[in-house]
């Protein structure tokens, strides 16, 4: 290049010596360094908003496309190489998955196999769903351990419905079993000292599960039974909507008529 050129960005007349083209765009030096960068796998620069980056990697993005990915649960780029997976091929950073997927917390579609506690024939599985203190391994042992001695009374999953939480999760117990052996107190005493919520925070359920023989022994009388409860919902259905504190757009997304 000769003679003088314009900088397309800040106008500044450039000499022979200042003039750097990329793109087809003239500019100066500053402008370059501002508006372009250099993938650090490959040495080829790029414009600043086709870049992926994070606190440690600068990438263009067919380098990310093929070499990298992001972890799950903090975001950051990893290498395919260093990506840690759980059960469904979800991408973790090592610090992420120690944390999260060893042991204490299961995916959400974890079903062990059920452990009765309490006499009779009326089980409940309880899910109680949690939010704003993290997906946190730590934290859900600490969880684990107010409520399992030498038996597994509870287990903790994860649920792509909350924010920053996890679930916790019952074997079935009866409902005295519930309320005098299961140490429900301890439980959420130790979930609202790590901060965690369930009341009130916009994303979290409260679920029960029930046994079906307990409407009865044969398929045809459960059946009657499991019907008037629908029809019980049925015709009660704006009651139930404020008992259950949640808009009428939440039900329909979670529990339509």
């Amino acid at each position: 290049m000769s003679g003088k050129q314009i900088c397309q960005y800040c106008n500044r007349v450039l000499t022979s010596g200042t003039v750097h083209e990329f793109d087809g765009v003239i500019m100066c030096e500053d402008c370059l360094d501002e508006h372009t960068v250099v993938c650090e796998r490959c040495g080829e620069r790029v414009w600043e908003d086709d870049v992926v980056t994070d606190d440690d990697y600068t990438l263009c993005q067919g380098c990310y496309d093929d070499y990298y990915t992001r972890c799950e649960e903090c975001n950051a780029i990893i290498s395919n190489d260093d990506a840690c997976y759980d059960d469904d091929d979800v991408p973790y950073c090592e610090r992420c998955y120690d944390r999260c997927c060893c042991g204490a917390i299961h995916e959400y579609g974890y079903k062990p196999e059920p452990i009765f506690y309490g006499a009779g024939n009326r089980f409940f599985g309880v899910e109680l769903e949690i939010d704003g203190a993290g997906k946190d391994g730590y934290n859900a042992e600490k969880i684990l351990d107010a409520a399992n001695d030498n038996d597994e009374r509870i287990y903790i999953k994860s649920d792509g419905s909350l924010d920053d939480g996890m679930e916790i999760v019952t074997h079935p117990m009866s409902l005295d079993y519930h309320m005098n052996e299961m140490p429900w107190v301890e439980v959420s005493d130790r979930a609202l000292d790590m901060r965690y919520r369930s009341h009130n925070t916009g994303t979290c359920g409260l679920h029960i599960h029930v046994n079906r023989t307990t409407f009865g022994e044969e398929r045809e009388t459960q059946d009657e039974c499991i019907s008037r409860i629908l029809y019980f919902v049925e015709h009660h259905w704006e009651e139930l909507l404020k008992f259950s504190r949640r808009t009428e757009s939440q039900m329909n997304r979670w529990a339509a008529r």
